[in-house]
């Protein structure tokens, strides 16, 4: 079993996991009684909702970088306004310490931990889509130079109308259905997530220089195997 493969979706899980614990402590610490604090109450209540439903989200597949960004925010403005609160203070809330307990100290646990997975996640990304680029090689069509700039042309306008960002792979071969490598040609595009989630498959019985945008956008998004 590829372990690389598993690492991605392990750092995914774990992400939400503290993320959604985060959520709790703040959902925990408004309940019992922050709910009373000026300002402070309600930005416990936001902190609490928005962790809840990021880990939810990067939880159910992979989620685009955005949404990690705003995942790793945050766990940095819990950070944050932890850091404020114990210093300068929050609206002229003030605390002590890792007061409450435990609530403080599993909070900056849980907020760190996330930050962390997070940074992880994006290094394994990016090194399982190197690895992945480099293994599986474009067959563009005979007598073309290689790589052929049409085919990273329609490559490069597949991401812009599906939106996929650096963890997915995009794949574009040309093949032929006679064994000498003869029109006619058809063209086969494959779209691979990183983290090992379902891969995309469509064929356009055409050569790639007579496909269009309007063809791939149509095919796409009207018609995924």
């Amino acid at each position: 079993m590829n372990h690389r493969r598993l690492l991605v979706p392990a750092l995914r899980w774990a992400t939400a996991g503290t993320l959604a614990a985060g959520g709790y402590l703040h959902a925990q610490l408004y309940v019992d009684g922050y709910r009373y604090v000026h300002v402070i109450g309600p930005l416990f209540l936001l902190q609490a909702s928005a962790s809840f439903a990021l880990a939810v989200l990067l939880a159910v597949g992979t989620p685009p970088l955005l949404l990690r960004a705003a995942a790793a925010g945050v766990a940095a403005g819990a950070l944050g306004g932890f850091a404020a609160s114990r210093t300068v203070g929050v609206f002229g809330f003030a605390e002590r310490g890792l007061q409450p307990a435990p609530q403080a100290g599993l909070s900056l646990l849980a907020e760190t931990g996330t930050l962390l997975f997070l940074a992880a996640w994006q290094l394994a990304s990016t090194a399982a889509g190197r690895k992945q680029a480099s293994s599986t090689p474009l067959e563009p069509r005979p007598g073309s130079a290689w790589p052929s700039p049409r085919l990273r042309e329609l490559r490069d306008t597949v991401r812009a109308l599906l939106g996929l960002d650096d963890d997915t792979a995009v794949v574009i071969r040309q093949l032929s259905r006679d064994p000498r490598g003869r029109p006619p040609l058809e063209t086969v595009v494959e779209v691979l997530p990183m983290d090992g989630g379902a891969a995309h498959r469509w064929t356009l019985h055409r050569p790639a220089d007579q496909i269009t945008e309007h063809d791939l956008r149509t095919i796409l998004l009207h018609r995924r195997q």
